[in-house]
């Protein structure tokens, strides 16, 4: 199943084409309980409709996704599934716009309003007057996380020792590499780090440099199970921290976040060399600085009716 057989199912807008489709449909012979698919008899199995009392259902597999009322009302359910089956289904049948946004199946209507099916929660449309998708139940307000400017900037400053530091090993590291695929004339800016040094760095046999110094790009999700690595890399760089061992453990923390960034493969690169990308990296170190302390810097707000989260912070925040 996928994109060219969904096209086989019609697109059906009012409840009458939704009674006259079941109606004039012939069951799968020899089907128990009754079968009648929509489009290509062959997708019966995954696509079909079905009586409800007076309700017309359109069936995804075994779950009735769209519900045709008598009185106009069209239901719309995932039945849990955020799928991109689910979501083709939605736009083929109604010609309404659907996507995947933080585990959520989100609607999008002629007006450009969005909303959101979280679960087996239910979304009520009806055709207005201008034969446009309105919703008439079951929109949830949503909301979206924003920087708090203030207290990102009160974090920065416990960190700026390092920060300082880390742009200054930047500047000293980076070099022109020319990659091992693409236009001869490419030129990248970049900083190489190998195997040994990161052995080295953090006494470790590991063979895997993402072992080596922890990846931060899981421990900065705030995962539960990562905390005992968030604090260990918070530790490397903080500036409150005994002058006789400040300096290695900067050293540690940068190649830790170094190790983050974009990797990519010059010409005459040795296989325990690896070269990262130095464009982004200051960036790359803010954010993770930002992301740890995610429950600080981060303000919670509601958005109207209608609108969704475009998610820039969605990822930052773990919920406890």
């Amino acid at each position: 199943m996928g994109y060219q057989t969904v096209m086989n199912v019609p697109r059906v807008l009012t409840y009458a084409l939704a009674k006259q489709i079941h109606d004039e449909t012939k069951p799968i012979r020899g089907r128990s309980p009754e079968i009648r698919p929509l489009g290509n008899r062959r997708d019966a199995d995954s696509y079909w409709v079905r009586m409800d009392g007076d309700d017309v259902q359109f069936v995804l597999y075994k779950t009735p996704v769209i519900t045709y009322r008598p009185n106009g009302d069209v239901v719309l359910t995932t039945g849990g599934y955020n799928t991109v089956s689910t979501h083709q289904f939605f736009h083929r049948v109604l010609n309404v716009g659907a996507n995947s946004s933080r585990h959520t199946s989100v609607i999008t209507l002629d007006d450009g309003k969005r909303y959101t099916i979280h679960g087996v929660d239910k979304l009520t449309l009806k055709l207005n007057e201008l034969k446009q998708w309105c919703v008439v139940e079951g929109a949830k307000a949503q909301f979206s996380w924003h920087l708090n400017r203030q207290s990102a900037n009160n974090v920065r400053a416990r960190y700026k020792e390092f920060t300082t530091y880390f742009k200054g090993v930047v500047s000293l590291r980076t070099e022109d590499f020319k990659p091992r695929y693409g236009y001869n004339d490419a030129v990248y800016k970049g900083i190489c780090v190998s195997l040994h040094e990161l052995q080295t760095a953090f006494e470790s046999t590991k063979t895997d440099p993402d072992l080596i110094v922890g990846n931060l790009e899981y421990i900065a999700s705030h995962h539960q199970r990562y905390k005992e690595g968030i604090d260990s890399f918070l530790q490397l760089i903080k500036s409150d921290q005994a002058e006789e061992t400040k300096h290695t453990n900067f050293y540690k923390g940068a190649l830790a976040v170094m190790m983050t960034c974009e990797r990519f493969y010059p010409q005459g690169q040795d296989d325990n060399t690896y070269v990262l990308k130095a464009k982004s990296m200051v960036k790359v170190c803010d954010t993770i600085i930002l992301k740890m302390h995610a429950k600080e810097v981060l303000l919670r707000k509601e958005l109207p009716l209608g609108s969704v989260s475009k998610g820039t912070y969605d990822g930052w925040v773990y919920e406890d």
